[in-house]
C-alpha cells in the first residue's frame, strides 16, 4: 500500500496519521515553560526565610514551539518513507498501479556500462508501489517459464537485479517474443533497460511489448562498445581488427598479448580516427614471441568482446606432409619422425603435392625432395607468396640436385663428418643466434650431427641462419618469400644423418618453424566431432569454468557457429582440434538511432527516484540538537557565544575528519608547482623530465617518474615529490638531481641554448638519464641512430655498458641485470676517463645514463597508483624494473660513498692497512642475485630493511 502526491510517493503512508496529533502537541508545548533561569544576588540573602509566593510561569516562546513542531513533522514524514519519483508526475489518475515487466539487456555489449544499467533498474524499482508486481527477465535467457510465473515485489526484484551479470554472448530477443504469449493478464507496463544495440528479434519484441501496454526504454550508452572482430597474420606478427559502436573522436587503444599462463608477453598501441568506427593494430614482435601468444586483451575493455583467443583454429598448425606411400618399416621413414613431432600441436594431412597445395593448409613439409617439376614448383611458389610456410629437410636427393625453392644456395653433395675418409668428427649444436626463433630454447644435449648439406657462403647467409654447429656451419636456415617463408633443415628428418629427430628439441624446433605466416580458413572437422568446453568467458571478459550442465559442440560445419546461450564464448577442444569461440568474431554494431513509434525513450534521470526518508530524519536530528543547545542557553547553562563557538568547532572537526590526511600538504605542493616550479623543486626533492613537444612521450615520462617517486617514497628514505617538466633553455636545472630525457620516435634535437644549459648542468654534477625505449629492436646504447642527434655538441666522455662489478648493480639491491619494460637490457655509463685523460667529475660517478629497456613504461603509474603499461615478464619483471630505478637514484644521490663501500677491501689493501689477505673485511660475500637487497647501506638507504 502506498500513497502519492504527484511525484512524491509515501511507501509507508500509515505513519502520516501521526500528523493528526500536531495541534495537541502545540498546546502541550505552550503549557510547558522553559526551565527557570537561576540568578544569585548577595542582597537576596535577606529573603531566605520568607515563604515562597506561588507564581504563574511564563509561556514557552513561539519560535521554540515552531522549531519543535518542525522537528516532529520532519520525523513523522521521514518515517513514512517518502520517495521522490519524477516519472510518476503528471499522471493525475486514481486507477490501480500497473504491474511492471522489467527487461534488462545483459549481453556482453552491456558490460562497459553495466554499473549504470544496474543503477537505472534499481532506481526505477525504488519508485514503485510495494503492492505492484514485477517480472524480471534478461535478454540472454532462453527459457522464461519461471520468470513469467514468478511475481516479485519491488524489494525482491531489487535483490534479483543485484545478482544479474553480463553473459558471454549477444542478446537474443526471439525467445522472449514467444514467451510474451504467457504474460500475466491485467495491466502490464514494460521498462526496458537497453544497451542501445538491436539484437536478433528486436522488431518482433518491440511490437509484442506494445501489444501488452505502455513501453518505456532507458538506453544506457555512455561508453562505446569496443571489440576485436578479427585477426590476421603478417610477416611481422598478428594484426587485430577492432570496431566500436559509435564514433567519439580520436580514441586511443592498447592491446596486450598473454601466454597460456596469463603472463603478458607483448603489447601494441593504436587509435581510432575521429570519423572511423574501425581500426587495425598490428604487433611487430619476433616469431619466438608470437609462439607464446595465447590470447589478446583490450586494456580497459571490460567485455567479452575485448578478449581475442588465438589458441586453436586461428593459430593451429594445419600441416601438409608429402606422402611416401606404403611404408613397411616406419621407423626408417623420415615422415614417421616428422609426424610424431607435429602431433602434439598440429593437425597433419598427408597427400601428394597437388593435393596439399589445393587443401587449406598453412604449412607444407617436404622430406628429402630434390628437384620439383616446373608446374608444381610454380604452384608451390605462388602458395608460399600468399602466406604459406614451406619446411624442407635435406637428404641424399636434395644433396644431389636441388631446385630454387630454398632459403640459401647449397653446395653439391653432402658433407660426411664420420666417414672413414673424413678428417672431421661429428659436430654438436653450438647454439641459436639471437635473432632466431629458437633463441629462447636450451641447446639439446647429446645431439650429434654426422652428415649435413652445406650452404654456399654469401652476404645473407648469416642473417638467414637459425641454428649452427660447433664449427659454425648452418644447421637450419630460413628466408621470406612474399608473405610466406621457406625453412630448410640441413639434415634428414630421420636419425640417419643426426640424433636431432630423437631429441625433445626436435619437437620445439618444429613448433617454431611451423608457426603460420597467414590466417587459416575454416576449420574442417570429421563428422560427429565433439568439442568439449575447456573454459568460458563471462560478459566482462574474465575466464570462468564451464557450468556443470555445459554441452559440447557437435557439428560438422563450424563456419556459422557464434557464441550463444548453449555455447558461450570460450575455448573448446576435441581430438586434435582446438576451437576458440570469440565473442566479437565478425561483430557488426547495430546501434539503435530511432526507436519504434509507441515506445517512450527516457533518460536514467527521468526514471530515477530518491528516498527522502533519510534526509528528513537527518534534518529532524539537526533540529533536535539545535533545540537542546538553545534550551541550555535559555536556562543559563551556556552563553550564546560559547554555544556558537562549540558548534563551529564541531563542524570544523567533522570537516577535518572527512578530508584526506595529506590534503594540506598536497594543496601546498600543488600550489607551489603551479606558481613556481623552480621553488617547488628547491623546497622538495623532485626529478625533472625534458618536455619534447610530443605529448604522448611527455605523459609517459611524467608517469614513469611519478611511479618511481612513489616506490622510492615507500621503500627508502628518499621521498621525492611529483616530477616537473623542464624547458632546458629557460628553466634552472641545478635544483634537480636527475633529469630524464625520453626520446620520441622521431628523435630530439637540441638548439645551442639547450646544449649550453645541459653541458653546464653536467659539469656541475648533474645526472641525465636518456631512454630510447627500443628494447634492442632498433639498436641499443650508442648504436641508436637518434642518439648522435641528441648528443651532438655535448661534452660526452666515452661510454661503456655497466658490467657485473659496477657499483650500480649493488647501490641498494643486488642485481644481475637491468630491467624495464624489456628484460635484461644494458645501461651505458661513462667509462673511467674522458678522451683527454682527465678524471671524471668530482664525485667520481657517471653523469650520463643511456638505457633502451623502456624504464619509464615499466614504472608508469596513474594517479591511483595503477600501472599504465604491460611489461615483458609480468609482475616479476616490473618489480625488477622498480629495483633498477632505485639503484640508479641511489647511485646518483650517494655519489662515491657507495663506490667506496663496494671497493672497501681493495682500498684498505692499497692503503697498507691489511697485511694478510685473509683478514680483508668482506663487504659482500653473497653472489649477486636479482632483487636481493644489498648489505651495503648508507645515508638515504634502507637496504638492510628490505
Amino acid at each position: 500500500m502506498s500513497f502519492a502526491l504527484g511525484p512524491l510517493a509515501f511507501t509507508a503512508p500509515l505513519a502520516l496519521l501521526a500528523l493528526i496529533g500536531l495541534p495537541l502537541l502545540w498546546f502541550v508545548l505552550r503549557a510547558t515553560p522553559p526551565q527557570p533561569k537561576t540568578q544569585v544576588l548577595p542582597s537576596l540573602a535577606l529573603f531566605e526565610d520568607l515563604a515562597p509566593k506561588e507564581e504563574t510561569p511564563d509561556q514557552t516562546p513561539w519560535w521554540i514551539i515552531l522549531l519543535r513542531m518542525m522537528m516532529i513533522t520532519l520525523a513523522i514524514i521521514g518515517l513514512s518513507a517518502p520517495v521522490w519519483s519524477p516519472s510518476s508526475s503528471g499522471t493525475g489518475e486514481d486507477t490501480a498501479p500497473e504491474n511492471m515487466l522489467l527487461i534488462i539487456d545483459n549481453g556482453w555489449t552491456s558490460a562497459p556500462n553495466w554499473s549504470a544499467t544496474q543503477s537505472a533498474a534499481m532506481n526505477a524499482l525504488s519508485a514503485m508501489d510495494r503492492d505492484q508486481a514485477v517480472y524480471v527477465v534478461t535478454s540472454t535467457d532462453t527459457d522464461f517459464t519461471d520468470e513469467m510465473a514468478n511475481r516479485l515485489s519491488p524489494q525482491e526484484a531489487r535483490a534479483m537485479v543485484r545478482t544479474i551479470r553480463p553473459n558471454g554472448w549477444l542478446s537474443d530477443y526471439q525467445p522472449l517474443v514467444g514467451a510474451l504469449e504467457n504474460a500475466p493478464d491485467g495491466g502490464l507496463r514494460t521498462l526496458w533497460i537497453s544497451d542501445g544495440q538491436a539484437g536478433n528479434g528486436f522488431d518482433a519484441l518491440s511490437d509484442g511489448l506494445k501489444a501488452l501496454g505502455a513501453v518505456d526504454v532507458i538506453p544506457v550508452t555512455d561508453l562505446p562498445v569496443v571489440t576485436m572482430t578479427g585477426l590476421g597474420i603478417t610477416p611481422d606478427g598478428p594484426a587485430l581488427t577492432l570496431m566500436r559502436s559509435s564514433g567519439m573522436g580520436d580514441y586511443p587503444v592498447t592491446i596486450s598479448a598473454f601466454d597460456e599462463t596469463g603472463r603478458s608477453v607483448a603489447s601494441a598501441r593504436g587509435s581510432f580516427a575521429a570519423d572511423a568506427d574501425t581500426a587495425r593494430i598490428a604487433f611487430n614482435v619476433p616469431e619466438a614471441v608470437q609462439g607464446d601468444m595465447a590470447y589478446f586483451r583490450l586494456t580497459g575493455g571490460a567485455s567479452a568482446g575485448g578478449v581475442w583467443q588465438w589458441e586453436g583454429s586461428n593459430r593451429l598448425r594445419r600441416v601438409g606432409l608429402l606422402s611416401e606411400g606404403q611404408v613397411l618399416q616406419p621407423l626408417l621413414s623420415d615422415t614417421y619422425y616428422v609426424r610424431k613431432a607435429l602431433e602434439p600441436f598440429a593437425t597433419v594431412q598427408e597427400g601428394t603435392l597437388d593435393e596439399l597445395i589445393a587443401a587449406d593448409l598453412n604449412v607444407i613439409v617436404l622430406t628429402d625432395v630434390g628437384e620439383l617439376t616446373d608446374t608444381v614448383k610454380d604452384a608451390l611458389e605462388t602458395w608460399i607468396q600468399q602466406g604459406g610456410v614451406l619446411v624442407r629437410f635435406a637428404g641424399p636427393r636434395l644433396a644431389a640436385q636441388a631446385d630454387s625453392l630454398l632459403p640459401v644456395r647449397l653446395r653439391r653433395a653432402s658433407r660426411a663428418l664420420d666417414s672413414a675418409l673424413s678428417w672431421d668428427t661429428p659436430q654438436a649444436l653450438a647454439g641459436f643466434p639471437s635473432g632466431s626463433p629458437f633463441a629462447t630454447f636450451r641447446v639439446p644435449e647429446g645431439v650429434m650431427i654426422r652428415r649435413q648439406v652445406l650452404a654456399q657462403p654469401d652476404a645473407l647467409l648469416d642473417s638467414r641462419t637459425w641454428a649452427r654447429l660447433d664449427d659454425g656451419t648452418p644447421l637450419v636456415t630460413s628466408a621470406g618469400l612474399g608473405s610466406g617463408r621457406i625453412t630448410l633443415f640441413h639434415v634428414t628428418a630421420g636419425p640417419e644423418w643426426s640424433d636431432l629427430p630423437l631429441s625433445g628439441g626436435f619437437v620445439d624446433m618444429l613448433r617454431r618453424a611451423t608457426l603460420p605466416a597467414r590466417s587459416l580458413g575454416n576449420v574442417s572437422v570429421q563428422p560427429d566431432t565433439s568439442l568439449a568446453p575447456q573454459r568460458w568467458l563471462n560478459g566482462f571478459g574474465d575466464f570462468i569454468a564451464p557450468a556443470p550442465s555445459a554441452r559440447p559442440i557437435q557439428m560438422d560445419d563450424l563456419e556459422a557457429l557464434t557464441a550463444n546461450a548453449d555455447h558461450p564464448a570460450g575455448l573448446y577442444r576435441g581430438g586434435a582440434v582446438t576451437l576458440p569461440l570469440n565473442a566479437g568474431s565478425g561483430w557488426q554494431p547495430q546501434t539503435i538511432t530511432s526507436w519504434p513509434a509507441g515506445i517512450t525513450v527516457l533518460s536514467a534521470a527521468e526514471r530515477s527516484s530518491f528516498n527522502l526518508g533519510g534526509f528528513l530524519l537527518a534534518a529532524a536530528l539537526v533540529l533536535l540538537i539545535a533545540d537542546l543547545l538553545l534550551s541550555l542557553v535559555l536556562a543559563g547553562r551556556l552563553t550564546l557565544i560559547r554555544t556558537a563557538s562549540a558548534s563551529a568547532v564541531f563542524l570544523l572537526s567533522g570537516l577535518v575528519m572527512l578530508s584526506p590526511g595529506d590534503a594540506t600538504a598536497q594543496t601546498r605542493n600543488t600550489n607551489a608547482e603551479a606558481s613556481d616550479p623552480t621553488l617547488a623543486a628547491a623546497l622538495d626533492l623532485r626529478f625533472g623530465y625534458v618536455r619534447t613537444g610530443d605529448s604522448a612521450t611527455d605523459r609517459k615520462a611524467e608517469a614513469g617518474l611519478r611511479g618511481l617517486s612513489f616506490v622510492l617514497f615507500r621503500r627508502t628514505t628518499v621521498e621525492p615529490a611529483n616530477p616537473i617538466g623542464l624547458d632546458l633553455a629557460s628553466d634552472p636545472l641545478n635544483v634537480y638531481p636527475m633529469i630524464w630525457i625520453e626520446l620520441p620516435e622521431d628523435g630530439l634535437e637540441l638548439n645551442d641554448e639547450e646544449r649550453a644549459a645541459l653541458s653546464e648542468y653536467l659539469r656541475n654534477g648533474g645526472a641525465i638519464v636518456i631512454e630510447t625505449a627500443t628494447g634492442g629492436i632498433n639498436g641499443s646504447g650508442g648504436r641508436d641512430p637518434r642518439l648522435p642527434r641528441l648528443l651532438e655538441g655535448l661534452d660526452i666522455p666515452p661510454l661503456l655498458p655497466v658490467d657485473e662489478d659496477h657499483v650500480l648493480t649493488r647501490s641498494f639491491y643486488l642485481l644481475n641485470g637491468f630491467h624495464g619494460r624489456y628484460q635484461d637490457r644494458p645501461i651505458w655509463v661513462e667509462s673511467g676517463a674522458t678522451t683527454t685523460g682527465d678524471e671524471r667529475r668530482g664525485d667520481g660517478i657517471s653523469g650520463i645514463f643511456i638505457s633502451d629497456a623502456d624504464l619509464s613504461a615499466a614504472w608508469a603509474m596513474d594517479d591511483r597508483g595503477r600501472p599504465l603499461y604491460s611489461v615483458d615478464g609480468g609482475q616479476r619483471n616490473r618489480e625488477l624494473a622498480y629495483r633498477t630505478g632505485i639503484n640508479i637514484v641511489m647511485y646518483i644521490l650517494t655519489g662515491n660513498y657507495k663506490e667506496d663501500q663496494v671497493h672497501l677491501p681493495s682500498l684498505l689493501e692499497r692503503l697498507g692497512e691489511v697485511t694478510n689477505p685473509e683478514d680483508t673485511p668482506v663487504v659482500d660475500e653473497k653472489p649477486a642475485r636479482d632483487g636481493e637487497p644489498t648489505d651495503i647501506t648508507g645515508p638515504g638507504t634502507r637496504g638492510d630493511e628490505e
